[in-house]
């Protein structure tokens, strides 16, 4: 059976377009504006809401913008793109317009709503007048999306959830371990091209992304992680004041994707600002390895491209540090969307623009890291590309006069012209981008983006020298040297240096094949950069200081992931080709994809802590090992599970010391607990000062918190560094000689005087 494609909703005739995205908006605002507090109904005005305004906007502009009869990912990728684009500079509209006219609290909950409903009715009437034609709907086909192979992909992230529903109430993993095994045999069924059809792999992708994403971010009804703490800080105070204060020094102050988009979304759904960072983002983040899909199959046929983004999706930076880092989860979203504009080839020019200018002022609102490594990028990819256009055209230019003339003749003429010299980043690309960028980070907040990538490039170019291959200062480096904690980690340390080494043969091979791979100019090139940064984090020092090793590898691999894939299978075909045993067919035809499945699949089994926890062997997974930390776990797996996981004793301590203490009381705390718990819960700012090893003399009305960690272990963290631990037993008499004016036995509060 065929049905109306709904993702491709810009397509639908004028009528059936109006009638339902009306509909949908009139129904959405019932639901707001009844304000019931039936669960059912807040259940129902959470999804609604989320899948209304992270869609619908963003299809209402590719309808004014003209884009039609693109696939079903690119139209969701770019509505989705636009949409959450649409909300942030709403957002910032909304700040900077209305107290010009006497609005005090231009962020409120009712306004917000107000102003983005009357912004998407009028982008909708908008559409009718811009975009008058009927274009023919698209259809899908509801037979393979009702198989047995796509309700074994639904089932993946519902018992995900309830996986992780029995971890948090039960402390039993067995139904997550299921999980995880099972999605480790997924490729390996796709590279033997079993069970799971070619249309599915699009599904499949989206099923893992949002299986390994929820399968840590919903650990707990607490936040969890390091930076998400002081992210939620700073959206809480806007939904406090009902304002941005733009002018609040601080990198993070100028994200938009923070500031203002976590706030509107939880105006939007009727969610704490915990459940919007645990659900919204994640969901949100899952379509990146989609969006990469869309690119990688532009580049490679569809089994590599899928195997691409498994090896994308493996490494737990992706589900377990990105699900606690919101402002990069929105960037790699936009960063992945500039990657789909420059790869299309069915977009017109000044709509690929308009697109690259939404896109790319939204990353840079969105994480400067990002945005600074894009920049340095796109800038050099230009530079690249265009001297090598002139090179080109001055010592071939009879050649290409020739070419030219027989292309013209032929049937298909002019495709081959447009690849080689119809660029997709120009000078104008540049510019905008450059501009835009360096303004924004110069302007808001004041100015400390910026001020931290000129300080950062300072301190690299005074230290290249006298630091070089210098561990302690370069955190790459440091990474690779490092003795692993058993054999079994070794092994896992081998596994991904191996596919570091497929990485760089995968580029060499497909510099090689230039002239017979779909790879463009500027993929390659972006390819190049990627590299040279994953280089630079290993051996530059100080280059990983304010984005760490491993956020910077996460990024490299939206362009690297595929290049692993490449190197891994022309390795092993060459390999089949001068090994006479294997030359009679043991290495051809899928047998080198079906081997490069096999090492992914190992590969994400160690990084999950899959295999740690089945052989207890020093498990580290917050979703997997909770009580094997606990119970067999040294000083170092415990200061790290504690500095990550946030029990429910100590939120409850820092909730009542948020509320209750005293204004501009001093509160002590090890740099743990006051950069995660007392930030976010108690709504402290990240503020010395911390506990000391020795000789605690709080001062006069101070408040000393102790959370679940330093009470149960007898450990606290800090004070130099989070990861530094050590025994609270010394400066505990002196915190015990202090009031005690709040205690759950887990966590406890004492006041001086």
């Amino acid at each position: 059976m065929q049905i109306r494609n709904p993702i491709t909703l810009n397509d639908w005739r004028t009528r059936n377009y109006f009638v339902a995205i009306l509909g949908l908006q009139l129904g959405l605002l019932f639901i707001q504006f009844l304000g019931s507090a039936d669960s059912h109904i807040l259940f129902l005005e959470a999804i609604l809401g989320f899948a209304f305004f992270s869609f619908i906007p963003g299809i209402i502009v590719l309808r004014i913008l003209r884009i039609h009869r693109v696939s079903t990912l690119e139209t969701l990728l770019y509505a989705v793109g636009l949409s959450i684009a649409i909300l942030m500079f709403t957002g910032l509209l909304m700040s900077v317009l209305y107290p010009l006219f006497g609005i005090s609290r231009p962020l409120s909950p009712g306004l917000t709503l107000i102003t983005i409903n009357v912004i998407t009715a009028i982008l909708l009437l908008f559409s009718l007048v811009r975009d008058k034609k009927s274009p023919e709907p698209g259809y899908i086909d509801t037979e393979m999306f009702l198989s047995r192979p796509a309700f074994l992909l639904y089932l993946v992230p519902l018992l995900t959830i309830i996986g992780t529903y029995f971890v948090n109430q039960y402390h039993s993993n067995g139904i997550l371990m299921l999980v995880i095994a099972f999605i480790a045999v997924i490729p390996i069924l796709i590279g033997f091209d079993r069970v799971i059809p070619e249309e599915l792999y699009p599904l499949a992708i989206l099923s893992i992304s949002i299986s390994l994403l929820l399968h840590t971010s919903l650990i707990s009804p607490y936040l969890w992680g390091y930076d998400i703490h002081y992210e939620t800080f700073l959206a809480n105070l806007v939904i406090d004041n009902s304002f941005w204060d733009s002018t609040s020094p601080g990198n993070v102050n100028a994200m938009l994707s923070v500031v203002l988009l976590a706030p509107m979304y939880s105006y939007i759904t009727g969610l704490d600002l915990t459940w919007v960072f645990k659900l919204v983002y994640p969901i949100t983040f899952a379509l990146v390895p989609l969006g990469l899909y869309h690119v990688f199959q532009r580049q490679v046929e569809a089994k590599s491209a899928f195997l691409a983004c498994f090896f994308f999706v493996s490494f737990i930076i992706f589900y377990a540090e990105m699900a606690s880092l919101a402002r990069q989860e929105i960037a790699e979203l936009f960063l992945v969307l500039l990657i789909m504009i420059m790869v299309a080839r069915n977009i017109p020019r000044i709509t690929n623009f308009t697109l690259f200018a939404v896109f790319g002022a939204s990353l840079a609102v969105s994480h400067y890291g990002t945005s600074y490594i894009y920049l340095l990028s796109l800038i050099a990819v230009w530079s690249y590309v265009t001297l090598s256009s002139i090179a080109a055209t001055r010592g071939h230019t009879i050649l290409k006069r020739s070419r030219k003339a027989a292309w013209e003749k032929s049937p298909g003429g002019g495709s081959l012209d447009r690849r080689d010299d119809g660029r997709t980043i120009t000078l104008a690309h540049v510019l905008f981008f450059t501009g835009f960028t360096l303004g924004w980070y110069m302007l808001v907040a004041g100015g400390t983006s910026f001020d931290t990538i000129v300080s950062i490039i300072d301190h690299i170019g005074n230290t290249i020298l006298v630091d070089l291959l210098n561990p302690e200062a370069t955190e790459g480096l440091n990474l690779l040297i490092s003795t692993p904690q058993s054999p079994l980690h070794t092994v896992a340390k081998g596994l991904h240096l191996i596919t570091l080494a497929l990485i760089v043969a995968g580029f060499v091979a497909i510099c090689s094949w230039r002239n017979i791979t779909d790879f463009s100019r500027e993929y390659i090139a972006f390819s190049f950069i990627a590299l040279l940064f994953g280089f630079a984090g290993v051996v530059v020092p100080n280059f990983s200081s304010t984005l760490n090793t491993s956020r910077l590898y996460q990024i490299v691999l939206i362009f690297l992931s595929p290049l692993c894939v490449i190197g891994g299978i022309s390795i092993l075909a060459a390999l089949g080709t001068y090994i006479t045993k294997l030359r009679s067919g043991w290495l051809t035809g899928r047998t080198p994809l079906v081997l490069v499945s096999v090492l992914f699949s190992l590969l994400f089994l160690f990084s999950t802590g899959w295999i740690y926890e089945c052989t207890n062997d020093q498990p580290s997974s917050i979703a997997l090992s909770q009580d094997s930390i606990k119970k067999y776990g040294d000083g170092t797996p415990k200061n790290v599970f504690y500095g990550t996981f946030i029990p429910e004793h100590d939120v409850s301590g820092a909730r009542w010391l948020g509320k209750y203490m005293k204004n501009g009381s001093v509160v002590y705390a090890d740099r743990t607990r006051k950069d995660n718990v007392l930030t976010s819960y108690g709504n402290l700012a990240r503020t010395p000062p911390f506990l000391p090893r020795t000789d605690l003399e709080p001062v006069w009305g101070a408040y000393v918190y102790l959370a679940t960690y330093n009470i149960v272990e007898r450990s606290a963290s800090g004070p130099e560094e989070y990861y530094d631990y050590w025994s609270i037993e010394e400066i505990y008499p002196a915190i015990c000689r202090n009031n005690k004016v709040y205690s759950n036995h887990q966590s406890e509060i004492y006041q001086n005087g």
